[in-house]
């Protein structure tokens, strides 16, 4: 009988988007860092300068999040210098298909994700995750040795693993929508997982 490979360690990427989403609820981002506490997470430098760039140059209800979750990031520990970890040439292949064809609204649109993609394609001994509330980075990711969550999918896993009230992840969903960072979903949704976009892939 062959022995099962042993479990390999997760790692979490944690991206802007999410970062901004969880500035919106202090609840909420102590309820997600309570579930990823016992697991490796990992904040990259192209995430906190992605963030600074918005908390001074974004648009009001962004800037406010940019600026708050500046003042978040304890949880996550260090940032990773990536300048020698993925290849410049890689993560603008990745740019590209992110950007579907279309000018990037900036240089550095997509760019934190592509290197988290580029970073985690080559990871052998970890298996590894991105938090992220970008539905289309998300699809990408999974061609890149990626898992994907929105906030919204890791709310809904925690409600069916009996760690969150269904009627808790609806207050959070709450929060989120009125900071325009999430639509409406019911505690039954919740439970059954059945999100929508946001809960796929």
């Amino acid at each position: 009988m062959t022995t099962p490979a042993p479990a390999k360690p997760a790692l979490w990427f944690v991206d802007t988007s999410s970062l901004l989403s969880l500035a919106a609820d202090d609840n909420l981002r102590q309820t997600v860092q309570g579930e990823l506490v016992s697991q490796r997470r990992v904040l990259l430098d192209v995430v906190v300068g992605e963030l600074e760039r918005l908390a001074s140059q974004g648009l009001p209800g962004i800037k406010d999040l940019a600026v708050a979750a500046l003042r978040q990031l304890d949880w996550l520990g260090e940032p990773v210098d990536t300048d020698e970890l993925v290849a410049a040439e890689r993560v603008v292949e990745i740019q590209d298909i992110m950007r579907s064809g279309r000018s990037l609204k900036h240089p550095a649109e997509h760019w934190a994700e592509s290197v988290i993609m580029a970073m985690a394609e080559r990871l052998q001994q970890m298996d590894p995750y991105m938090l992220c509330e970008d539905y289309n980075a998300r699809v990408e990711s999974l061609h890149h040795n990626l898992t994907p969550f929105s906030i919204h999918k890791l709310l809904a896993r925690m409600v069916q693993g009996d760690r969150l009230a269904a009627d808790g992840a609806v207050t959070f969903a709450d929060a989120l929508q009125t900071a325009e960072r999430g639509k409406d979903y019911t505690a039954g949704e919740f439970i059954s997982g059945r999100l929508g976009r946001v809960g796929q892939p």
